[in-house]
């Protein structure tokens, strides 16, 4: 538990005071109390994070955190969506209304449109930072990209079987068979497991490439546009749940965006000032 823990610090801070912080812990033991500190730290080091070097260095850090906290928000907002319309309407709930209807729909209008304008970030990331690094033979660079790659043709495949599966046998569907219920469940943690994946991946490829922030700067500013359509998505959901009063798994899903909005509000106002220099 102490070292994934201690895994789970920024890189950045890692290299700074890995060793020193693992010498702590040997010192101070492996208690309850130390792992909760060190959960506390490891949250508090991604959330405000201390950036040092020059001070052109520190701005470009400060630009790639921001960038890097987007798009894991926007991962992060993306598993809320499915979770609420699928508490809420699949099947309908009592409270689900006509306006709790739209509201789920509006949801995912908003999620497709912060999508588009991250896909622009990264096709402009992609341009000036991957396409070189394929061409110079830097596989450090590009290598955490490739399970996400896998991943998502596996699930891409996976939708495309639970689909036909589905309309094979419509008249099954009120009472599905065991098995398409697990094929199911495995799509959806499948699911689960590209989020992780694929939001781990770009920023370690984004930290490895280490642009210079004339680089960054257009997609860092487009990025708001990503922050703007997660706080609208977390007001939309929160909308939702509270008129249809649902569950459990709606208010987590609903919670879920609440926190993606907040994080990518929080590196937004960090980094502005970064970009304005």
């Amino acid at each position: 538990m102490i070292r994934l823990l201690l895994a789970c610090y920024p890189p950045s801070f890692r290299e700074r005071y890995g060793a020193e912080l693992a010498a702590l812990v040997e010192d101070t033991g492996t208690g309850r109390r130390v792992c909760w500190d060190l959960a506390v730290g490891a949250a508090a080091a991604w959330v405000r994070p201390r950036f040092t070097g020059s001070p052109d260095e520190r701005v470009r850090l400060r630009v790639q955190a921001g960038l890097s906290t987007t798009w894991v928000a926007l991962c992060l907002g993306m598993l809320a969506v499915p979770m609420v319309a699928r508490a809420l309407l699949d099947p309908p709930v009592p409270g689900a209304t006509g306006t709790v209807r739209t509201l789920v729909w509006v949801a995912w209008l908003v999620l497709l449109a912060g999508g588009a304008v991250a896909a622009g970030c990264a096709l402009l990331l992609a341009r000036r930072v991957l396409v070189p690094a394929l061409r110079s033979g830097r596989r450090r660079v590009w290598r955490p990209l490739l399970p996400t790659v896998v991943l998502l043709l596996l699930d891409t495949a996976g939708t495309g079987g639970v689909w036909l599966l589905r309309r094979g046998h419509p008249a099954a569907w009120p009472h599905p068979s065991p098995a398409f219920v697990a094929a199911v469940l495995g799509w959806l943690a499948g699911l689960a497991v590209l989020a992780g994946v694929g939001a781990a991946g770009p920023p370690v490829t984004l930290r490895r490439a280490a642009p210079p922030v004339g680089v960054m700067r257009l997609p860092a500013v487009l990025a708001v546009g990503v922050t703007t359509a997660l706080t609208v998505l977390a007001v939309v959901e929160v909308a939702a749940v509270l008129l249809a009063g649902d569950g459990p798994l709606a208010f987590a899903g609903a919670a879920t965006a609440v926190l993606a909005a907040c994080g990518a509000l929080v590196s937004a106002g960090r980094t502005a000032p970064a970009l304005r220099r």
